[in-house]
């Protein structure tokens, strides 16, 4: 009884010693292998998968809106200058433009569409009751009516442009001079804030829980549909790599270019940064490197950088923007759902905006992925191809989590070396934007 007892303990602690993102991909591996070799008899363990699938939409709504108010109203609009103005400009327009350019890859290559739609009478089901709204409707369906009743009935867009908008109207009030409003703003402003951070350690509680789900849900579905789903995953992860890769050698290059700056030895002078991110999968654990390798080895003041990398840490998810794209592309496909121009748009807006004030939190990726489902009618339901897809997604997330990681601080750096040069204060940057020693312009200047 004691051998046994100190067995599960033990077994616990070497459990929480590995990495989640480990665990996760084990759990992915294992499921395949275990749902292969039993065969539809593993269907006893279906419920642990349904509830992993609750756990994550109990925990969407209250986190979505507050992060995200958190994430808008942290920063007083009074406060807010030249810099921050160009820094946020850039964050926002290349995430949108990569939310973009990943909906023209998810339509030219269709990911997900090999995948047989026969396997749940479900999700055959689904595909019958979507429709394809106008973009008037669209527009129109993003404004809630009620608020109450948004959060109640699970209207996820409308939850999230109501957090916008709260959280810009707490950014503008938190410089008021009537002290009153001024104290008042700042007591909803730090309700929030600790909401947020409950939220955020709930999560974590939740994902602890997400190997065994997964393990639940790829087995099963691996049981009906054999190794048709090795394949999807390949062409996701191939697909995302492709758009990460097109953001990284071809957007930031452009960029430095026209601010005439040369991009290869920005690379070659950045990589330490890029290869740390693509290592750890997290933009907050390569911070204090970044801030480093940006004033070090790229010239960015100290006070440039020390605003624009912790926000773009924050705010700038390029590489998210591909994968949360190519994730619902899949799970549509796989579907056999169409998804309308109209409800692109909202995917590109809901993915530029909702990662904002969630990109801090470790796992982040794939619960902003469930929303962006639910928010255009794919409903992640247990025994449905969506569920399948999201759980496929969530077990190869570590490798996709990599390459998203690194274009995310890459284009932090891209952006705030663009910003200091806008600013004429980057310093070891010859006439033709090519990189010298900095200890040599610091002679030059003085």
């Amino acid at each position: 009884m004691v051998l046994a007892a100190g067995l599960i303990i033990g077994a616990g602690i070497i459990h929480f010693l590995i990495p989640l993102v480990w665990r996760i991909l084990t759990a992915l591996i294992g499921g395949a292998i275990v749902g292969l070799l039993v065969g539809p008899q593993i269907s006893v363990i279906a419920p642990l998968g349904s509830l992993l699938i609750r756990l994550l939409k109990m925990i969407i709504l209250p986190l979505i809106f507050f992060a995200i108010v958190m994430g808008v109203g942290s920063m007083p609009a009074s406060k807010i200058g030249k810099v921050a103005g160009k820094i946020l400009i850039y964050y926002v327009l290349t995430t949108f433009f990569a939310a973009c350019f990943g909906l023209i890859l998810a339509n030219i290559f269709k990911p997900g569409l090999g995948l047989s739609v026969a396997a749940t009478s479900v999700s055959a089901a689904q595909g019958a009751t979507i429709t394809n709204p106008s973009v008037g409707e669209v527009i129109l369906n993003m404004v809630p009516s009620n608020v109450a009743a948004a959060f109640a009935q699970g209207a996820y867009l409308q939850v999230l442009v109501f957090a916008l908008i709260f959280g810009l109207s707490v950014s503008f009030l938190r410089d008021n001079k009537d002290i009153r409003v001024n104290d008042a703003v700042m007591t909803v402003y730090r309700f929030c804030e600790g909401g947020a951070e409950i939220m955020f350690r709930i999560t974590h509680g939740v994902l602890q829980f997400a190997p065994i789900g997964i393990f639940a849900i790829i087995s099963e579905i691996f049981a009906k549909e054999g190794t048709k789903l090795i394949s999807s995953a390949a062409s996701i992860i191939a697909l995302c790599y492709v758009g990460y890769a097109f953001q990284l050698f071809v957007v930031y290059g452009i960029l430095m270019t026209l601010f005439k700056l040369n991009y290869f030895q920005f690379l070659s002078r950045a990589k330490d940064a890029t290869l740390m991110a693509f290592s750890t999968c997290s933009s907050s654990a390569t911070l204090p490197l970044t801030i480093k390798v940006s004033e070090e080895k790229l010239g960015v003041p100290r006070s440039i950088g020390g605003f624009t990398l912790p926000l773009g840490s924050q705010v700038n998810l390029d590489g998210e923007a591909y994968y949360q794209i190519i994730a619902v592309f899949t799970a549509a496909f796989a579907s056999g759902i169409h998804l309308s121009f109209a409800q692109q748009m909202v995917i590109a807006f809901v993915v530029t905006v909702g990662t904002m004030g969630t990109a801090g939190i470790s796992g982040s990726g794939p619960i902003v992925l469930l929303a962006v489902m639910n928010m255009v009618g794919l409903n992640v339901e247990s025994g449905t191809m969506v569920a399948a897809v999201f759980a496929l997604i969530l077990g190869i997330d570590v490798i996709l989590d990599m390459g998203r990681t690194a274009v995310n601080v890459t284009g932090d750096m891209v952006g705030t070396c663009i910003v200091a040069k806008s600013e004429g204060v980057l310093k070891g940057w010859g006439k033709k934007g090519a990189l010298i020693e900095l200890a040599a312009a610091s002679e030059k200047s003085a």
